[in-house]
């Protein structure tokens, strides 16, 4: 992780040597600017050097394990390069001084300056040398051995030993996945498929999930059924012609004919390799496992040998990665998930309880064992190794209780009979992070166990930590990529997709939790303070994430650490001035759900920070002395008790994400000149006023817009402003007490919108105007409308969306009859209608919502039927009819004499059907 460190800090070298503020700093004194300088200087020959370290750190990071040298080499490269950092931020947080950004100006401050930069100067000097000695350190290793080491110990460390114990597998350990083992038999065993090469199938998940258990069980028992087969498990440093050989010699070891493999194949080239599979292959129906996958490349680099032959093969690939396992046919892919609660304890009493006969935990375990069980979070590499090892203690609750209270101990210590089992199987998958995800993966452990862990929150911590490069894209865009890659790593678990399956929450598994903690509390990437610990003791890590109650607080120097998260609701004000007073080049601080009232005076003077995190604190007012954070990129104040904002608000250019409480309310007037932020992506909620909606045109940069209380004077100049937001995707725009948005006919959204809500009546003779320009708005996926007053004439117009796929209208429809015409909302997923008090029937043509997976009918008094044609709707999953009339719940209690009635059978193809009355509160 030492390359992560370096990576994150030519990211910030970048920044700093990019930053206005460095190249047109204020001179003071001729000697300064020579000091300065110098600075300059030796920053851009640091940079140079850290650069060339990087590809040299890469190879010998995976050798740490086996080398305590080359542990102490990466160590000690790892802590200059906080010193480094250390340096950057200090010179950044003096720049900000000397523009007056910091402690107030002072003549004598002149003379200080030039000792300031003299100073840092000297330590940088410090360090080159520091650095030029690591790196003629360097020049002892040979880059070369070590790369073919690397290798060596991942190939056969790595996989050689799971591939041979992999063959042994009992019945029992196939538990809860029979769904899994039925689709991937099907497969293998179906041969109507229509088509020319043989048929690649993928199985996809974490480590440690089953997935080489369930394929080796099924190879066991179909191999006989093919004429060839074979089963390799490929390195996450694979060589071609390896691979190719190790292919080769299996088919031969599971010759039906016992051939002798060829004398000459460790010398064969790449072209006689392909060649003899090829020959080898003709004419024969084989099936190959390739287990734990890493790489695309891999099926790039051996196809010529495998895709030429019979249609009927199969190759199955094992991975714990998506774009590998999409290299499937389709719909042969399927991704393995954790096992539920009864699946987890069945397999845990298998391994754990093997030598009774009936396999049954004692009662006195019992409660013992859930609680273990539990912890492993259905995954069947824990599961199975925990059962095992109680199997050698002693069945008493006393030992057992010890055994869950050191369950972190026993996963992450070297000395534990755990850690080889599970500990190395899922760190192959850290080993395999690219350099800028390791800083990334490693934040997510700072969340609280199970915590769900919001998108955009944790977007905008990676971009203010530093860990994001730029791309021409914004950096927020390349941070969602890196979410999404450690999603498709299996790193990451989805707890929630929106409807275009972008990822809105995700979590941590807690075992894989534990891995990630115990790898940044060794590289003092975050220290986690949980589990009720009372002193805040100190340690060198960069970061501080406080889960539990914490009454004290060391005040020596806190000068290294960067960042401060807090999950605990206990966090006192004097606690976080401590804090905040001996961590003076903080960067982030997350204060959610804290209970102070006042922000302390301290915070003021952390002019690196780029993160303030306020969001449902009882803070009430901000201080003027806010603009003084002129480096603050992302202001969450949402849920917040916040009353007013100051005018020195508009002063943070900096500002990329302005986030709001919704009851801010009437105090407007410290938002004027807000428009003078151009480069902020979110803002909201901010009330309208004449001024603001004429010059909000300004921020041209906003991705996401909330607006709340336009009248009928402001709907003009805010649609014109609205216009000019090119890369819009969000907008929120509410009437003040159920007023009409007027002259939408102006109005032009921009084509980038994805989401869209309005509140308020919709002007009803400007409204057909504007449906002539939804065709073009081939983003536009959400909609919610409430108090719109649509009716049957009106409502027709928003069948020419053609991307929707959420829509919801609350108290938006007035009319008797809502009819959906053939071929409506073809994308449509999502609806739901709530609150039509005249709303008495629903037609529903056939063809009309075919994509339709969600349908709500919430408070519609008059509605006593199922909507019309609601049997068309063959996609529909869920159907919710929540404060239903009384009649209409009695259509489903049975027909008269016992006879299904006619409601029953309309929505029998519907898996989950709620229906919901309210009698007597």
């Amino acid at each position: 992780m030492a390359e992560a460190a370096i990576s994150s800090l030519l990211v910030k070298i970048g920044a700093t040597l990019a930053s206005e503020a460095t190249k047109s700093a204020p001179s003071l004194l001729l000697r300064w600017i020579s000091a300065k300088k110098e600075l300059m200087k030796g920053i851009n020959e640091i940079k140079d050097e850290l650069e060339s370290m990087q590809s040299f750190l890469r190879i010998v990071e995976r050798l740490k394990q086996k080398d305590e040298n080359t542990k102490t080499f990466i160590k000690q490269t790892r802590d200059l390069a906080f010193d480094i950092e250390d340096i950057i931020d200090e010179f950044t947080y003096k720049l900000g001084e000397e523009q007056g950004g910091v402690l107030p100006r002072a003549i004598k401050r002149c003379r200080n300056i030039f000792i300031t930069w003299h100073h840092l100067s000297k330590r940088l000097k410090e360090i080159k040398i520091n650095l030029r000695n690591i790196m003629e350190r360097r020049m002892r290793y040979d880059m070369k051995g070590m790369e073919n080491e690397v290798k060596h110990l991942i190939a056969v460390g790595g996989s050689k030993t799971r591939a041979e114990s992999t063959h042994f597998v009992e019945e029992d350990d196939i538990v809860g996945i029979d769904k899994y083992r039925d689709l991937l038999l099907k497969w293998l065993k179906d041969e109507d498929e229509q088509q020319r090469q043989p048929m690649i199938i993928s199985v996809l998940g974490m480590g440690g999930l089953g997935k080489t258990t369930l394929a080796t069980h099924l190879y066991n028992i179909i191999k006989a059924t093919f004429d060839a087969c074979a089963w390799v498990a490929v390195s996450q440093s694979y060589e071609t012609h390896d691979l190719l050989r190790q292919i080769l010699k299996e088919f031969y070891r599971e010759d039906p004919e016992k051939r002798e493999v060829p004398n000459n194949i460790d010398t064969m080239d790449f072209r006689s390799l392909v060649e003899t599979i090829r020959t080898y292959l003709q004419c024969r129906k084989y099936v190959l496992i390739l287990d734990d996958v890493w790489s695309i490349d891999v099926m790039n680099n051996i196809k010529d040998a495998l895709l030429n032959s019979n249609s009927k093969s199969r190759i199955v690939l094992t991975t714990r990665i998506r774009d590998v396992a999409l290299l499937a046919n389709k719909h042969r892919m399927f991704e393995l998930k954790t096992l539920e609660a009864d699946h987890s304890w069945d397999l845990f009493c298998k391994n754990a309880f093997w030598k009774s006969a009936n396999k049954i935990c004692p009662p006195p375990l019992e409660q013992c064992a859930k609680k273990i069980v539990e912890k492993c979070g259905g995954l069947p590499l824990a599961i199975v190794s925990i059962g095992r090892l109680l199997t050698f203690r002693e069945q008493t609750n006393f030992e057992w209780e010890k055994v869950y209270k050191d369950l972190e101990w026993y996963l992450t210590n070297n000395e534990s009979k755990l850690h080889g089992k599970v500990h190395d199987i899922l760190k192959l998958s850290l080993d395999d992070l690219p350099h800028y995800l390791r800083n990334c993966f490693l934040h997510c452990s700072s969340f609280p166990e199970d915590y769900q862990i919001r998108r955009n929150s944790l977007i905008r911590l990676w971009v203010a930590e530093g860990f994001i490069e730029e791309r021409g894209i914004t950096m927020e865009e390349v941070a969602e990529e890196y979410l999404n890659e450690l999603v498709h790593r299996c790193l990451l678990q989805v707890v929630y997709r929106d409807e275009n399956g972008r990822v809105c929450e995700c979590r941590m598994h807690d075992i894989i939790r534990v891995l990630a903690l115990s790898e940044s509390k060794e590289l003092s990437f975050c220290m986690v303070y949980e589990h009720s610990r009372k002193k805040l003791q100190i340690c060198e890590a960069r970061r501080l994430s406080i889960l539990s109650d914490i009454t004290e607080y060391c005040t020596e120097d806190k000068s290294h650490l960067r960042s401060v998260l807090v999950f605990n609701n206990s966090m006192s004000n004097d606690l976080l001035k401590s804090v905040l007073r001996s961590s003076k080049f903080l960067r982030v601080l997350e204060l959610e759900k804290a209970p102070i009232e006042k922000l302390p005076s301290e915070i003021y003077n952390l002019f690196n920070l780029h993160y303030l995190g306020l969001r449902a604190t009882k803070i009430k007012e901000l201080p003027r002395s806010i603009g003084k954070l002129r480096n603050l990129q992302i202001l969450d104040t949402r849920e917040s008790e916040i009353q007013n904002l100051p005018k020195e608000i508009t002063e943070l250019q900096k500002l990329r994400h302005l986030v709001l409480p919704r009851k801010l309310g009437k105090n407007i007037k410290v938002l004027v000149g807000i428009w003078r932020l151009k480069g902020l992506q979110t803002l909201g909620y901010i009330e309208a006023t004449k001024k603001i909606v004429q010059n909000i045109e300004a921020l041209t940069e906003l991705r996401e817009f909330l607006i709340i209380g336009v009248r009928t004077l402001h709907c003009a100049d805010l649609w014109n402003s609205i216009t000019k937001m090119n890369h819009l995707i969000d907008l929120c725009v509410e009437c003040e007490d159920g007023g009409e948005l007027q002259q939408l006919g102006t109005l032009r959204l921009p084509l980038p919108i994805e989401g869209l809500q309005l509140e308020g009546k919709l002007d009803k003779t400007s409204l057909p105007e504007l449906a002539t320009f939804f065709g073009s708005l081939t983003n536009l996926t959400r909609l919610t409308l409430k108090y719109a007053k649509l009716d049957e004439d009106t409502f027709p117009y928003l069948q020419a969306l053609p991307a929707l796929m959420l829509l919801y209208l609350h108290g938006a429809y007035d009319g008797m009859k809502l009819h959906f015409q053939a071929t409506s909302f073809p994308k449509l997923k999502q609806l739901t209608i709530f609150g039509a008090r005249n709303l008495s029937q629903v037609e529903i043509e056939r063809g009309a919502i075919a994509s339709l997976n969600t349908l709500q009918l919430c408070h519609c008094p008059k509605l006593k039927e199922l909507p019309h044609g609601i049997e068309y709707l063959t996609t529909l999953r869920g159907l919710y009819i929540w404060h239903a009339v009384k009649v209409l719940v009695e259509k489903f209690r049975g027909g008269e004499g016992g006879h299904i009635n006619d409601g029953r059978t309309k929505v029998h193809h519907v898996s989950t059907f709620f229906i919901g009355i309210e009698q007597d509160g």
